[in-house]
């Protein structure tokens, strides 16, 4: 075994392949520059000296609060040739939320964070410029590592290490899971979430296989498309709102060219099937890929989409073990019936470079994040969504991403979600949030029928709000703390 940090792997591919293109970053009209490999390299060393000179080192954390592009790319390989720990944020953030984070994460140098977010090291790109080394840094004292903020969707966010550095088996890549799921040496793959979230770890995935990685500069349908057709894009790494959003009849996805796609992979949240149907019918089955983790990364599970087909809302089967359905109880759950998911994890669970969350142990080695869900007869899981979304209907557990899946396939509905609203006689029942598709929207008496048609009359929103928007995130992952409370009625 031949292990090579992601920065080794990317100095190896510029000695071998030196000018082929390394980054293609587009701008919001498409125009394109491109990077290739030597440059990039030399780049990320340049960056890694400005660095050291403010004072970085092994295990230092580096906040990176840059947006989409060329500079957030050299500086967090530069950091990581220090091997400094990298932890990215959305560039937006409020000063007060810098504050917050920056007195949990305590960073060695900042770059790109609100000038008044408290600091004694604050850097922008321009410390760096425009240049370039052949010098490399030396070997690293620590294994580059990053981290990322959870929880910021619903609550006070945690800084979470990831599980491991990124250190690669040079002499298994692709590894036989990669292979797995359609990934190769030197694909060509797009990268449209933002480097403050699911982004960040595609591309550097993707740099660690030698990819050409297409970076937009944000989620844009049709800038999308047109990389795929333009760059012969062969891995799209997508969430489901933005599948939805290329679904669009505006878009033309129907008529453009598709076919130099291998692999479409989709996480972070539920997928609508009737979105997922839409997609695996343009592309072939073989060639969708879900997935199902967590930030906190106590465990991952995969499904095909030949294998969803067979068994529609799974996310795939688990190896024997890995994760336990555990009742009320405090005993595993059998087949088919609902309860908390654990996962089997070796040492204490995660890593948190802020102050630890308390997880849920379940006999001593299983560990959870709240999710609810269930195994099949044949142990294929299906995730039903987080304990604290579940809305109580009179004694009767039910679930919104299921009845939010019913209302994706509504006529007339762009987005929705579905919330809990009080009731006198029940406790609570489903409140749908529902964002209209074009000037009319739905005739929410046609979209009752369509739900009345498709879900058990518990499961029937009691109620339907046309909103016009709904707070998400730039990856699509619904802000729960910022959707009205409805009330009772």
């Amino acid at each position: 075994m031949r292990r090579m940090t992601v920065c080794q792997l990317v100095a190896g591919t510029a000695a071998s392949r030196p000018q082929d293109a390394a980054l293609v970053v587009l701008d919001r009209r498409g125009n394109a520059t491109t990077v290739c490999w030597a440059e990039l390299d030399e780049r990320a060393n340049h960056c890694a000296a400005v660095l050291r000179s403010h004072g970085v080192r092994g295990r230092d954390p580096v906040m990176i609060a840059l947006p989409n592009g060329l500079d957030h790319v050299v500086a967090t390989l530069g950091a990581w040739k220090l091997g400094a720990t990298v932890v990215p944020l959305d560039p937006r953030l409020r000063a007060e939320e810098a504050e917050a984070l920056t007195a949990a994460v305590r960073p060695r140098v900042l770059v790109g964070v609100p000038a008044d977010a408290p600091t004694d090291g604050r850097l922008t790109p321009a410390a760096w410029g425009d240049g370039r080394s052949t010098r490399s840094p030396g070997q690293p004292d620590a294994e580059p590592r990053s981290a990322s903020a959870t929880g910021g969707t619903t609550g006070r966010p945690r800084i979470i290490h990831r599980r491991r550095g990124w250190v690669f088996d040079a002499d298994d890549l692709p590894s036989p899971h990669e292979r797995a799921v359609g990934l190769d040496t030197g694909q060509v793959q797009l990268v449209a979430a933002p480097l403050h979230h699911s982004g960040f770890g595609a591309l550097h995935h993707g740099l660690a296989l030698g990819h050409t990685v297409v970076l937009l500069p944000r989620f844009m349908p049709s800038l999308a498309v047109e990389a795929v057709e333009r760059y012969r894009v062969n891995v799209m790494r997508l969430v489901p709102t933005m599948m939805q959003m290329l679904l669009d009849p505006r878009v033309g996805l129907r008529d453009r060219d598709l076919s130099s796609v291998t692999a479409l992979h989709h996480g972070s949240a539920p997928c609508p099937p009737e979105v997922k149907r839409a997609w695996i019918g343009i592309l072939g089955a073989e060639r969708v890929f879900e997935s199902y983790s967590s930030q906190e990364q106590l465990g991952f599970v995969y499904i095909r989409g030949d294998d969803w087909l067979a068994r529609p809302g799974s996310v795939g089967r688990p190896a024997p073990g890995a994760i336990a359905v555990v009742g009320e109880d405090d005993e595993p759950c059998a087949p088919g019936e609902p309860g908390r998911l654990f996962f089997r994890c070796a040492g204490e669970g995660p890593d948190y470079l802020s102050a630890p969350a308390e997880l849920p142990v379940w006999r001593d080695t299983y560990r959870s994040v709240g999710d609810l869900g269930y195994l099949d007869e044949d142990g294929y899981l299906y995730v039903l969504g987080r304990a604290g979304e579940m809305i109580n209907v009179g004694g009767a557990n039910v679930y919104p991403a299921e009845i939010e899946g019913v209302l994706a396939s509504a006529p007339g509905v762009a987005d929705s979600c579905v919330v809990p609203r009080p009731h006198a006689l029940l406790g609570e029942v489903p409140h749908a949030l529902v964002v209209p598709a074009g000037a009319q929207g739905p005739d929410l008496a046609v979209l009752d029928a369509h739900c009345r048609g498709r879900l058990s009359p518990a499961k029937v929103p009691a109620s339907y709000e046309v909103v016009p928007s709904l707070p998400r995130d730039e990856s699509g992952k619904l802000r729960r703390r910022d959707l009205p409370v409805p009330s009772a009625r």
